[in-house]
């Protein structure tokens, strides 16, 4: 009972709005860090859907298998790239880099740029620490082997108009242990989409966070900065998910891990279809075929979608 309390303290506490100014293509800009509050988590949601979005899409794996030594990252010709190539790069690789005007590379002078999604509506920018100029034990440092902002915290809306809408810092809906070890150990934004004024994002950090309320996703109305719902913990930690029609489709595993693909209804967070795979999930995409292509830790397996 002593630790449910704590936890609900800790998931219902959350920090003021700050103002913060930066100034882009040379116009001073004033967005607000506005707070993200989770009052319900664990898969309860804050909202009921209406009639016509409760149904979900429903998923039937195929017999469609092919080994990574067969195909690259989902690189297959039938594939829309598009659907997984969200950011600047799938690597690390920085003269791949490339990001858009409308995206400062820093925030508040603190905020260092890590990656920008395209998925949705329009484009959403994640920020992190500065990487470390320390030498790693092979002589490089964190700055050396790419200019991402690590660990990031923060998300930026951006508008078509080149302004910004709104800036969310996710810091304080983590909860790490008191034993943490260093500052970069909490969790992460792993991708994020807007979409019909909803941002979705998932979160999540290594394992043994957070008391095992890790790898979730997080919906938010931009309009209220209300939280719209809070997935179940251990539900995504694929590096990307997808928005299909009234769903979101997902991935959890890994090394010790059942492996899952996960749909849920994306306007209440309610997991509809938990559908257990060879390995964990990484990527997700449509083909242009309209079936769902998954790559696994060594596999690429598909779903018809229905």
């Amino acid at each position: 009972m002593k630790k449910t309390i704590i936890i609900a303290a800790l998931l219902t506490a959350f920090v003021g709005a700050k103002a913060q100014n930066y100034t882009l293509n040379g116009v001073e800009h004033t967005t607000t860090i506005s707070p993200v509050k989770v009052e319900n988590f664990n898969g309860q949601t804050l909202v009921n859907s209406t009639a016509n979005k409760k149904k979900t899409v429903t998923l039937t794996k195929t017999k469609f298998s092919k080994s990574l030594d067969d195909y690259n990252a989902l690189a297959l010709p039938e594939l829309k790239l598009g659907n997984i190539i969200g950011h600047p790069t799938l690597g690390w690789d920085d003269k791949d880099y490339s990001i858009p005007d409308i995206v400062p590379e820093t925030y508040s002078e603190q905020w260092i740029l890590n990656d920008v999604f395209y998925d949705g509506d329009y484009p959403v920018a994640t920020y992190g620490r500065a990487p470390s100029l320390e030498p790693l034990p092979w002589g490089e440092s964190e700055k050396d082997i790419s200019r991402r902002g690590r660990d990031p915290h923060l998300i930026m809306l951006v508008d078509p108009t080149k302004d910004v809408k709104k800036v969310y810092n996710t810091s304080n809906m983590t909860f790490p242990p008191k034993n943490r070890r260093a500052e970069i150990d909490r969790q992460s934004v792993g991708w994020a989409v807007v979409k019909d004024g909803i941002l979705y994002f998932s979160i999540g950090g290594l394992d043994g966070f957070d008391g095992g309320q890790n790898c979730y996703i997080v919906a938010i109305d931009t309009r209220t900065d209300e939280t719209v719902w809070v997935s179940k913990p251990n539900t995504c930690n694929s590096n990307n998910f997808l928005i299909i029609d009234n769903s979101i489709v997902c991935g959890y595993g890994g090394t010790g891990k059942p492996d899952f693909v996960n749909v849920l209804n994306r306007f209440t967070g309610v997991q509809k279809q938990h559908i257990r795979v060879a390995t964990a999930p990484s990527w997700f995409a449509i083909g242009n075929d309209g079936k769902l292509y998954v790559s696994l830790y060594d596999t690429h397996i598909s779903f018809t979608i229905k």
